[in-house]
């Protein structure tokens, strides 16, 4: 199969490492790059990994709080706007629309579920059609990091797990049955034991880079003798995407965002009719 290379461009790019105490360039800034250096084939690989800014905006315009919506993501307020009335150009993933119709049938909705749950996994389940095998390789891992991690959480707080898991396949559903401590995942999947120690682990923060940490190395992984190819950008988005987190988090914001997971699986199980989203951009 016909592959584009980078030469040049990948050449250039300043190297980044997780504990990044300064980058001299925006994201969005680096998007534009990404738009006008790319193939466009390539480049709708790369908005792949922007949807989830896509994702919180389409959750802030369905709760009319247009002022908090992110301009990383691929689409505009006008976009939402259009694309849900009687213009809509079928320009947004199709897995949007399913979700916006099933938003405003409230009786459809599994009420055990949160909107964000819903549609990340809508989301997970739409760039796992895609044929490129890093990104299938990426988003299978993180998908089973975060329910492993979702399980360990719901164990802690004695709180009911299947309905917290994105998506259904034999990671979720160990998660959901298994007693074991690594829920008899250790031996498929190895970094079971890593995962398990960083969530026992009371340092939110800690624990939170300790996991990037995992996921870092994982793109390092995937991309190990990948040179020049659209493989290597795509690495680099999910690396420069997770510096830019980091130069935003101190110790009290962690607290926030652990209250916040736990909140709102709590809320999701415990108060599913008055379970109201207050999603908020990075």
């Amino acid at each position: 199969m016909f592959r584009n290379y980078y030469h040049y461009f990948i050449a250039g790019l300043p190297e980044i490492y997780l504990d990044e105490n300064e980058i001299n360039f925006s994201m969005l800034d680096f998007k534009q790059v990404l738009k006008d250096e790319l193939f466009p084939e390539d480049y709708r690989l790369a908005q792949l990994l922007f949807l989830p800014y896509d994702n919180k905006n389409l959750l802030l315009f369905l709760e009319e709080n247009y002022q908090e919506m992110n301009k990383l993501g691929n689409f505009s307020l006008q976009d939402f706007e259009e694309e849900f009335s009687d213009d809509s150009q079928k320009i947004l993933p199709p897995y949007m629309y399913d979700f916006v119709r099933l938003y405003k049938d409230e009786e459809a909705k599994d009420e055990e579920k949160s909107w964000e749950n819903i549609l990340t996994e809508m989301y997970y389940d739409h760039v796992l059609k895609n044929r490129n095998t890093f990104l299938k390789q990426w988003f299978t891992f993180n998908r089973d990091l975060k329910n492993i991690l979702t399980g360990l959480n719901c164990r802690k707080y004695d709180l009911e797990v299947e309905k917290q898991l994105i998506g259904t396949n034999w990671v979720s559903e160990q998660i959901a049955r298994s007693n074991a401590k690594d829920f008899g995942l250790s031996i498929d999947l190895p970094f079971t034991a890593e995962v398990i120690a960083l969530a026992e682990k009371d340092n939110f923060l800690a624990r939170e880079k300790g996991l990037d940490q995992l996921r870092w190395a994982k793109v390092e992984e995937l991309t190990l003798f990948d040179y020049f190819s659209i493989e290597v950008v795509l690495a680099y988005i999910l690396k420069l995407d997770m510096a830019y987190r980091w130069l935003d988090l101190d110790e009290e914001t962690g607290r926030q965002m652990f209250r916040k997971i736990i909140n709102t699986l709590k809320s999701s199980y415990e108060f599913p009719k008055e379970f109201a989203l207050n999603g908020k951009n990075k």
